[in-house]
């Protein structure tokens, strides 16, 4: 391919006799199309010069594959929770007192 061409391929696929080409931009979608024929003769050239002889597509579909990155959410909202404000679930005595030593000192009670 073109070096102009491969900065916008993003993917090829050889499926059966289906070569699939990925691209980042339509206008390359439709260039490709159009030059189906450049790229059969290369594979061609590979061919006789030994190399690839196990990829023999007779068909080229393009695929455009871009999605846009998503926008940003218009409102942006903070919720704020006091951070001892929580509730102890422990069993075990022991570590049901450390937790409230912790839940204590962000409180502010212990210094």
């Amino acid at each position: 391919m073109p070096q102009n061409y491969k900065k916008y391929i993003s993917k090829m696929v050889y499926k059966g006799d289906t070569l699939y080409i990925f691209v980042s931009h339509p206008a390359l979608r439709q260039e490709i199309f159009y030059k189906r024929k450049m790229i059969f003769e290369i594979i061609s050239l590979m061919h006789k010069s030994g190399i690839c002889s196990q990829i023999n597509p007779k068909k080229i579909v393009t695929n455009y594959k871009y999605t846009p990155l998503p926008k940003p959410p218009k409102d942006i909202k903070f919720y704020f929770k006091k951070a001892g404000d929580f509730k102890i679930n422990a069993k075990n005595e022991q570590i049901r007192k450390k937790f409230e030593e912790i839940k204590a000192i962000l409180n502010g009670k212990i210094t």
